[in-house]
């Protein structure tokens, strides 16, 4: 970034801080893309981002810093900050909560474009925390293949881009793992990234579908990645009826161009003993192209 770009980036930070701080209206009816890492949320983000009515936030840690520093699990400030994985209705604090709902309203003032879509993967873990703030939210959940995601993971884990400075985030996992009896003698069978990935988007997953399935059908859509991949306009045609705008021909036309699977699609044969063990019953269902994964693992398909 040059050096004009960093002062009006400056400004904005400024002028979002101030915002922030006094009672101006804050977001109303966000849309939260949830999912576990690598499955997708960020090529599903870019393309709704193309919507002229849509103000999509890939990733805004900044944000969710500036009013709860308590979710940073990545940076080197993180132990300091004291980050946690798992937050729940019982961290919600009302006045960080009025300085968040400010900030992403800020973002759609500062775009002009009315309708905020928000993407972080690690969210999963805090639903609860964001439903408990923002009621009034809508989510669209992608799910894909398990064993995808674990390899994805996996990749960028030798390159040291994934668990966090000092393996920060990977012991916050393990800590949410102790949480539940079915989980909390996984981390230990992970020896390597594949199996910490894997476990990982269990994680993930689970909380995901376990939140889905207290919300009322019309607040939330699931889709596959499989199916997105497969017809990417017909899939992300469907999730702007969900969101309840008209359609941009811009978005089916991202959509209709930018998709492209950039690896091998994996099935049943290529789990282990030791990987289903980890996987757990929902990483079969991730593995086929049908949608409704809450349904499915629920038997209510």
């Amino acid at each position: 970034m040059n050096l004009l770009g960093k002062i009006k980036l400056a400004r904005k930070n400024l002028a979002g801080y101030f915002y922030s701080r006094f009672p101006f209206p804050g977001i109303a009816n966000p849309i939260f893309i949830i999912g576990c890492g690598r499955s997708g949320t960020t090529i599903f983000g870019e393309t709704l981002a193309q919507h002229k009515a849509i103000t999509y936030l890939n990733e805004p840690r900044h944000l969710w810093f500036s009013a709860y520093p308590e979710t940073d699990i990545w940076s080197a400030k993180a132990a300091r900050r004291k980050g946690q994985m798992y937050l729940s209705e019982s961290n919600v604090k009302k006045r960080n909560s009025r300085i968040l709902s400010r900030l992403l309203r800020f973002e759609t003032i500062m775009s002009g474009k009315p309708v905020l879509v928000e993407k972080l993967p690690i969210n999963n873990f805090r639903l609860k925390f964001i439903h408990q703030m923002f009621p009034d939210a809508y989510y669209i959940h992608i799910y894909r293949n398990g064993l995808e995601v674990a390899r994805s993971i996996e990749k960028l884990s030798q390159e040291g881009k994934w668990f966090g400075r000092n393996s920060y985030k990977w012991n916050r996992l393990v800590e949410y793992a102790a949480l539940n009896r079915n989980t909390r003698d996984l981390p230990q069978k992970c020896e390597s990234f594949l199996e910490k990935g894997l476990l990982e988007w269990r994680l993930s997953t689970e909380a995901a579908v376990e939140f889905i399935q207290s919300l009322d059908d019309d607040t939330c859509f699931e889709v596959s990645y499989d199916e997105f991949m497969h017809n990417p306009v017909k899939a992300i045609s469907q999730v702007i009826s969900f969101i309840g705008i008209d359609a941009d021909h811009n978005v089916e036309q991202f959509a209709a161009s930018a998709m492209a699977r950039k690896s091998s699609r994996l099935n049943e044969d290529s789990i282990s003993e030791q990987l289903q063990i980890i996987g757990g019953k929902l990483l079969p269902l991730s593995m086929d192209n049908e949608q409704g994964l809450t349904k499915r693992c629920t038997g209510r398909a």
